[in-house]
């Protein structure tokens, strides 16, 4: 792509027309609030930038694929093509658009760059902040994890967190970017700038005649930078017509396409949905949508969470192409309104690599079973079905998946045991509870020796202090009393576990996590033991009506495990 300086421009408000110079604002228009945009002043074939000098992007050495989707294409019966927005150095497109952020703040002479973010954005503008040796200041809210902040993080940026909402974030940062010479950095005019490339690289690999573009919209920036790059190609006589552009978002997560039913910017306080990257409830270039929509005759359309869902393993499975949940949404909108894009050449918009959300993957897989080193465990396991159901199991819950699960007779006979006890305390299982304990029991190892078993306990609670457990232990055929206090019930009782189990063997409990299966009053517990020795960490589980007697079911079977691993004779 060539690099040429441009011929000068000037940055005008969307709405009111107010000109402004940079120094006065890069972001909202000083009069009535609405957003910017970049005017050259001649037209050009060449893509122009809003800088003094054009350097090469210095993380960036190649193009982002065009990738013909063959199967995909046959199956809904339209020419179908990715453009591979997750080749960029940080996992999606927003590289585009912070190259030219950073080139920018460091022209303005800004002392540091700072902007509000969770994810893909903070990593974006810390990478280009690193290269160029210019502070980066992420501003996030308290809910953020350090997954998602694990990109910004390695490249150097100073992460800081505030208390409250991420609408409340952005008021803090922008104050601060007030407060001295910092760039404020997000979804403004000079990113749209720099996300308009992503026509010009279309367009030079032959991509530029297609009839349609799906975008996944979330602030609407990239959307309407890609508008903007058509239209500037267009302006110079590049190209005869625009493809027709079409805005995606989730059912759950829309106000782009609500706004555009009704003419008018929708903001909204809540939003939910799989597809992270593109949850906001105030989108800030909503009118460069609806006008970008009306120009090119294109849509604003919804899709649902299970339709992304099943497109996310569709692309995978079908084209070979992981990505973030957001990226799903171009095909999903291709199956759900096939009528709309039959016999088109269709260009899906990937924005984002798979590994920036592979908890979407975790949460709607089943998880497989730890299994015995021996290939009788193994055969046993793949006889049981549960992979076959690995397999279909995706985006579907629990209860409709192992319900053909099939137990070998060891696996069995501890499953009849846990029911068992279940009756005995009056309980009848419910369905989930039932398919719960199976894919539990089925991750348990068979056959070992049980040097630890409780034979009693009570569990003393006074309205202050400590909760005393008193608890009967046989210990390696020997029984034994074991009294100790903690600061609830769980806690003593493992407390004297452990107090006495390290006569035979010292085992320390790292964590313990308590889930109850349904809202009834005899719902199933599940208690998850954490365990360490030796530096080696594993996880064993109980279930039971009562949650004391769940957790020490998970320390004897955990137990059992750390015992046989330094007697394996037993």
């Amino acid at each position: 792509m060539s690099l040429t300086p441009h011929n000068g421009y000037k940055l005008h408000c969307l709405i009111c027309d107010r000109e402004h110079s940079e120094q006065e604002s890069t972001t909202y228009c000083s009069q009535c609030g609405g957003v910017l945009t970049v005017r050259y002043l001649n037209s050009r074939k060449e893509i122009q930038y809003p800088l003094k000098t054009l350097p090469e992007n210095p993380l960036k050495s190649r193009e982002t694929s065009l990738c013909h989707l063959p199967r995909l294409s046959s199956q809904y019966e339209a020419d179908l093509y990715a453009k591979l927005e997750y080749e960029h150095t940080t996992g999606c497109f927003k590289d585009r658009g912070s190259f030219i952020e950073v080139r920018k703040a460091i022209e303005l002479g800004a002392d540091a760059i700072c902007l509000a973010s969770t994810g893909n954005m903070a990593a974006s503008v810390a990478a280009y902040a690193a290269w160029y040796q210019i502070p980066c200041i992420v501003f996030v809210p308290e809910s953020s994890t350090e997954a998602k902040l694990a990109q910004a993080s390695i490249y150097n940026a100073t992460i800081i967190r505030i208390r409250g909402s991420f609408s409340r974030c952005e008021e803090i940062c922008r104050e601060f970017a007030l407060s001295g010479n910092y760039y404020l950095a997000g979804d403004y005019v000079f990113r749209e700038e720099g996300q308009k490339s992503f026509s010009w690289e279309l367009l030079e690999q032959g991509g530029g005649d297609a009839d349609a573009i799906l975008i996944p919209v979330g602030c609407g920036t990239n959307f309407a930078a890609i508008t903007k790059g058509f239209r500037e190609l267009k302006d110079a006589g590049a190209i005869d017509r625009i493809p027709r552009m079409i805005a995606l978002q989730p059912e759950s997560s829309s106000p782009v396409v609500e706004g555009i039913f009704k003419r008018e910017k929708v903001i909204t306080d809540q939003v939910q949905t799989i597809a992270t990257s593109v949850a906001t409830g105030d989108p800030i270039d909503f009118h460069k949508v609806l006008m970008g929509i009306d120009e090119t005759g294109g849509e604003a359309l919804t899709v649902s969470e299970e339709e992304i869902l099943d497109s996310l393993r569709e692309m995978a499975l079908q084209e070979g192409h992981f990505t973030e949940p957001a990226a799903a949404l171009p095909l999903a909108a291709i199956k759900k309104y096939q009528e709309k894009f039959k016999g088109q050449k269709c260009v899906l918009v990937l924005t984002g690599t798979g590994l920036k959300d592979t908890r979407v993957v975790v949460r709607h897989s089943l998880t497989p079973p730890v299994l015995d080193p021996s290939l009788e465990s193994v055969n046993s396991y793949i006889n049981s079905g549960f992979a076959e159901m690995q397999k279909s199991a995706w985006g579907r819950s629990r209860e409709t998946v192992l319900a053909n699960l099939k137990l070998d007779e060891n696996h069995q006979q501890l499953y009849d045991r846990y029911v068992e006890e279940v009756n005995l305390r009056g309980k009848s299982l419910r369905k989930n509870e039932i398919e719960y304990l199976q894919s539990m029991v089925m991750q348990e190892p068979t056959g070992l020796a049980q040097p630890v078993r409780v034979t009693d306990y009570k569990v003393i609670m006074k309205k202050e202090g400590l909760v005393r457990a008193d608890l009967k232990i046989e210990l390696d055929g020997e029984e034994r009393r074991s009294v100790h206090r903690g600061v609830g019930p769980i806690d003593a009782v493992l407390s004297a576990l452990k107090e006495e189990t390290a006569r035979l063997l010292p085992v320390e409990i790292q964590n313990h996590e308590v889930e109850i299966l349904s809202p009834a009053i005899d719902s199933l517990v599940v208690v998850t033991l954490t365990l360490e020795r030796n530096g080696q960490v594993w996880v064993s589980k109980g279930a039971s009506p009562d949650t004391i007697e769940a957790a020490i079911h998970a320390f004897e079977k955990g137990f059992a495990v750390a015992w046989n691993r330094e007697h394996p004779s037993g």
